[in-house]
C-alpha cells in the first residue's frame, strides 16, 4: 500500500492553534485597532513597545556580547528618517527595533513580509510592535503611502533594502529603491544602520541558533540625498539606484567582522 504522501495533522497542535492561538491572536489584533481608535496610542501600545525593548535587551545582554554604537545619529522625537539595514537572519527584526528603541526611546515603524501576518500569534505581537506588512516582488502601493503617511507624522520607517536574507557578512544582495523613493519624497534622511553578527546567531540556513557570538549595531550618520531634490521630485531609476548602492556601500562600512 502507497503511503499517503501528506503529513497528518497533530491533533493536539490543530486543538491548540484552533483553541488558543488563532482567538488570542484575533483579539489582541482587534485589542489594538481598538486602541488607535480610541487615542490611546500612546497610553497603551507604547509603553508595550518599551516593555519589549527593556526584554530583549536582557536577553541579548545575558546571551551575547552585545553592544549599540552611533544612537546619537537618530534625530529627535518629532523628526522622520528612513532607516536601512543589512539582512542576514530572522533574528534581525528584534535587534533592529531594540538598536533604535533601547537609547532614543523612539517608535521604529518597520515594514515585514505579509507572510508573517499570516502566522497566528506572530502577527498581533509584530503589529503591537509598529510592524506593517508588505508584499515582496511587486511595488506594495499601499505599504508605500503608509510608510509616507507614518514620515510626514515625523516618524521613524524602517526598511531592509535587500528584500530577503542575504548570504551573512558583506555579501550583500542587490538594495531595492523604494527607500531612496519614500526619503526624497517626504523630505527626509536616509539613515544606514550595520549589523554585525546576527547571521552567527540564526544565519540563513542555520537551524539552530549559536549564543557564542559577538553582536553590535553601528548607526551611522543621515545621508540627506533629499537635499538635492527640492520639493520631493523623484529622479531617474538609475539615480535611485545609485543612491541605494551608496547606502549600502555605507551599511558595509559600518560592519565589524
Amino acid at each position: 500500500m502507497a503511503k499517503d504522501s501528506k503529513k497528518s495533522t497533530n491533533p493536539v497542535m490543530k486543538f491548540v492553534t484552533d483553541s488558543i492561538i488563532k482567538p488570542f491572536d484575533k483579539f489582541s489584533e482587534g485589542l489594538l485597532s481598538a486602541i488607535k481608535k480610541a487615542g490611546l496610542e500612546h497610553n497603551l501600545q507604547y509603553p508595550f513597545y518599551l516593555s519589549q525593548d527593556t526584554l530583549w535587551w536582557n536577553v541579548m545582554h545575558s546571551l551575547f556580547d552585545f553592544n549599540i554604537y552611533g544612537s546619537e545619529h537618530i534625530p529627535p522625537v518629532g523628526e522622520a528618517a528612513v532607516l536601512c539595514v543589512n539582512h542576514q537572519s530572522m533574528f534581525d527584526p528584534i535587534i533592529f527595533c531594540v538598536s533604535i528603541a533601547h537609547y532614543t526611546r523612539r517608535k521604529l515603524h518597520t515594514m515585514a513580509k505579509i507572510e508573517l501576518f499570516k502566522t497566528p500569534f506572530v502577527n498581533s505581537y509584530i503589529r503591537w510592535n509598529y510592524a506593517f506588512p508588505i508584499k515582496r516582488g511587486v511595488h506594495d502601493t499601499d505599504a508605500y503611502n503608509h510608510s509616507l503617511e507614518l514620515l510626514r507624522k515625523g516618524e521613524l520607517v524602517g526598511i531592509y533594502p535587500e528584500g530577503t536574507l542575504n548570504g551573512g557578512e558583506y555579501d550583500f544582495l542587490e538594495p531595492k529603491t523604494g527607500a531612496a523613493r519614500l526619503a526624497i519624497e517626504a523630505g527626509v534622511p536616509l539613515i544606514p544602520l550595520g549589523i554585525s553578527g546576527s547571521d552567527r546567531i540564526l544565519g540563513k540556513h542555520m537551524r539552530l541558533p549559536s549564543l557564542n557570538t559577538k553582536l553590535t549595531i553601528k548607526i551611522g550618520e543621515p545621508i540627506n540625498v533629499h537635499k538635492k531634490y527640492p520639493g520631493g521630485e523623484i529622479p531617474p531609476k538609475k539615480v535611485l539606484e545609485g543612491i541605494m548602492t551608496n547606502v549600502m556601500d555605507r551599511i558595509r562600512e559600518l560592519l565589524v567582522y
